[in-house]
């Protein structure tokens, strides 16, 4: 069940009760989110959120030294707003990283390095074991690197291709090296968006639950949103509750992370590109709404 229903019909708090809300720190409801999305001036979001990162954080910005490693692009998922996959190895542009691969390129990687970000294609030809190996080698050759690796969206599809469960994946994945998740595969958590555009990959169900399962073992994570396709504002504002709702009873999300949908090389690529000022409302709705949320990263 989601936190709040699109479909709901109550009025929405206006601007002056959602700023009177901040002022006391009371957590804003759907409704107020939808405010949010609709209030004219961008600008005035932007100092409320501030105001609530402030309370928060202070005047600080954290900041992370990592490279990626994205050791194969090789997907057997059709998601239409994706341009990184391929098919198969024979198709031009086409890749999959050895292990040995994989050693050269973290020994080339920055020596003041802090973390490696890993995500993949779903590739249906390679190993478990694969995936064990090179979080092992990595850690091995990199001990002091936070090593965040695997969306939960791969996460699901190594469990249901391998015959384990989304904790016995975590917990090998975690023996061997990972230290966090990134939040990648959450799109929008709504059935419509999901079924227009990534039909077959993880639920928002399933990939609720993969966080949830790392969370209860002790492994953080990040969550996103992609926006600026065909989504609406209470889809939005309900992706945001779930999460908050999640981290309330499974807490261990450290950042949240606004993704803008990018129009090139993929079948969305009609679409016309989200305004500027999308960018910005997002970034502040997020603040505002995910009270829980330690920090947001733009």
């Amino acid at each position: 069940m989601s936190a709040y229903s699109p479909g709901f019909n109550s009025r929405a708090s206006d601007w002056s009760q959602v700023v009177a809300k901040v002022e006391v720190s009371e957590r804003l409801s759907g409704s107020d989110g939808l405010a949010l999305y609709r209030h004219p001036d961008v600008a005035e979001v932007g100092a409320l959120a501030n105001q609530v990162c402030e309370r928060m954080n202070g005047r600080r910005a954290f900041f992370v030294r990592n490279q990626h490693l994205n050791p194969t692009n090789i997907c057997e998922v059709d998601c239409l707003f994706c341009g990184f996959k391929r098919d198969r190895l024979s198709q031009p542009g086409a890749y999959r990283l050895s292990l040995e691969q994989v050693d050269q390129t973290v020994a080339r990687m920055d020596p003041l390095l802090t973390e490696i970000h890993i995500v993949s294609g779903l590739d249906p030809d390679l190993p478990f074991e694969y995936y064990v190996e090179l979080l092992r080698r990595i850690k091995a050759a990199r001990p002091q690197v936070h090593i965040k690796a695997f969306t939960a969206v791969e996460i699901v599809y190594y469990a249901h291709k391998f015959a384990k469960t989304i904790a016995e994946v975590l917990g090998e994945f975690k023996a061997a090296g990972l230290d966090a998740l990134p939040g990648g595969g959450a799109e929008v958590f709504s059935a419509r968006v999901r079924r227009k555009l990534c039909p077959d990959k993880a639920s928002a169900e399933e990939w609720l639950e993969c966080h949830r399962e790392a969370h209860r073992l002790g492994i953080p994570t990040n969550a996103t949103i992609l926006y600026g396709h065909i989504e609406t504002d209470g889809e939005r504002v309900d992706h945001f509750l779930r999460l908050r709702e999640l981290e309330d009873h499974a807490p261990g999300f450290l950042t949240f992370i606004p993704l803008a949908f990018q129009h090139g090389n993929n079948p969305l690529g009609r679409l016309r590109a989200a305004p500027a000022d999308a960018d910005l409302r997002n970034l502040a709705v997020a603040r505002l709404l995910l009270d829980n949320f330690p920090h947001i990263k733009a």
